[in-house]
């Protein structure tokens, strides 16, 4: 018996336009991405290699913005005795999204019910030297 796996969140993607720096809608250019093998096509043409696909999360900012993968984020820690703000990147790592710090070498688990997150960019279009 076939079991259906359902998703307790939507899946969409944002495509990053890697010729003119910019995020785009691919089907206002024509274009089509199959999300059963991740690719981009134009017509029978595989175009994949020209963007960066990000996936979204299915969280949003304090704000209500929705954060995808990549997007740099702060996240302040609300709870008296571990207060403070952590800056990062976010990626999956291991099956879960995580919060990464800028310099690589640490990070915590995105959601947390303690924290407030705020996406401040994203590492395609915010140089990361350029991030508070």
């Amino acid at each position: 018996m076939d079991k259906k796996i359902q998703v307790s969140r939507p899946i969409k993607y944002k495509f990053f336009y890697k010729p003119e720096q910019r995020f785009i809608s691919l089907w206002g250019a024509g274009w089509r991405f199959d999300p059963e093998n991740g690719q981009i096509y134009s017509g029978d043409m595989n175009i994949t290699e020209r963007f960066e696909i990000v996936q979204y999360t299915g969280l949003k900012d304090r704000n209500g913005q929705e954060i995808y993968e990549g997007d740099i984020c702060t996240a302040e820690e609300m709870l008296i005795p571990l207060s403070g703000t952590r800056t990062g990147v976010v990626k999956f790592i291991d099956g879960s999204y995580v919060l990464e710090d800028l310099d690589g070498k640490d990070g915590d688990y995105l959601f947390s019910e303690s924290a407030e997150v705020t996406v401040i960019g994203n590492i395609y279009e915010t140089p990361l030297e350029d991030t508070p």
